[in-house]
């Protein structure tokens, strides 16, 4: 099988790299070069909102895997239209390019953002999507797209919603990054680890190989037009979280609490039933082991 992967330098996409490329072909597109190695001659430079460029790249692809995006919550604030230009316009030029090239199946990844402040826990597909956010409203926005152009032009879809994940491949020095990536700088540049609040709300966390692999078990199932959610299924507070950063942390450092951040969601775990019965589903790695990886 030959698939595409949109976004392929970022970290989602970097794993999927590694896991496709093994057994099957596979080409990357991005919009800046990858950073590794392996992935040097799999990966192109190409942007999504302008098809043309994209087209090339999908001759003789069988599925897509849409990673693409503008994935800060502060960005997308700051300049609304381009969050909506690459999230929301972008999708629909690959649900464009896709069906040009005769493309089978488009596997895209949304956001659990899209739930926004939620109504119950766990969050399982039918919450409401109520989104606080220019980031979370494109996502959910580019859902409906896909939907859409599924029903009216035949294109076969997943949509996958990962929660909180992370992995050693998140960029330290981006502002936007995880809670988890900025828990681990803080421990190793000897710094004190800070919670916004009593650190009593909770996540879902699963580290980045347990989301390519559910993306890879959507990309090649007989299931099709699905929306699932990609989570643990399990709540971790943020507590516990600075516990497990300083158990597998070099140095051992204090736990400053400071003011809660103004509209913060105080609870936020999935219900990864669905994603279990319909892909056979189970993340692999444990917290723990996943935050050891960090150091």
């Amino acid at each position: 099988m030959k698939l595409a992967i949109t976004g392929a330098s970022g970290q989602l996409g970097s794993y999927l790299l590694d896991e496709l490329m093994k057994d099957n072909e596979v080409v990357g597109v991005d919009i800046r070069p990858t950073e590794h190695e392996a992935h040097r001659n799999l990966v192109h430079r190409a942007d999504v909102r302008t098809p043309w460029t994209m087209t090339s790249w999908l001759k003789d692809v069988d599925v897509v895997v849409h990673c693409a995006a503008q994935v800060s919550v502060v960005n997308s604030i700051l300049d609304p239209l381009g969050d909506l230009d690459t999230n929301v316009r972008g999708t629909l030029c690959m649900l464009q390019a896709c069906k040009e090239m005769g493309v089978g199946r488009l596997v895209y990844i949304s956001s659990a953002a899209v739930y926004g402040n939620p109504v119950r826990v766990p969050l399982d597909e039918s919450h409401p999507k109520r989104p606080m956010s220019f980031y979370g409203s494109s996502k959910a926005s580019a859902e409906d797209y896909v939907r859409v152009f599924s029903d009216t032009k035949g294109l076969d879809y997943m949509i996958v919603r990962p929660f909180n994940f992370f992995s050693k491949r998140a960029d330290p020095t981006n502002p936007y990054s995880g809670v988890i990536t900025k828990f681990v700088q803080m421990a190793l540049a000897g710094k004190p680890i800070t919670i916004e609040g009593d650190g009593e709300q909770t996540r879902d966390f699963l580290h980045a190989t347990d989301v390519s692999a559910m993306v890879c078990k959507a990309a090649f199932s007989s299931v099709k037009n699905e929306t699932l959610n990609c989570c643990s299924g399990k709540g971790t507070s943020i507590n516990e979280l600075a516990k497990a950063v300083l158990r597998a942390s070099p140095n051992q450092v204090d736990i400053l609490h400071v003011a809660p951040r103004l509209g913060d969601i105080r609870h936020s775990v999935g219900d990864v039933s669905k994603a279990r019965k319909l892909l056979d589903f189970e993340p692999k790695m444990s917290l723990d082991q996943g935050v050891a990886s960090m150091f």
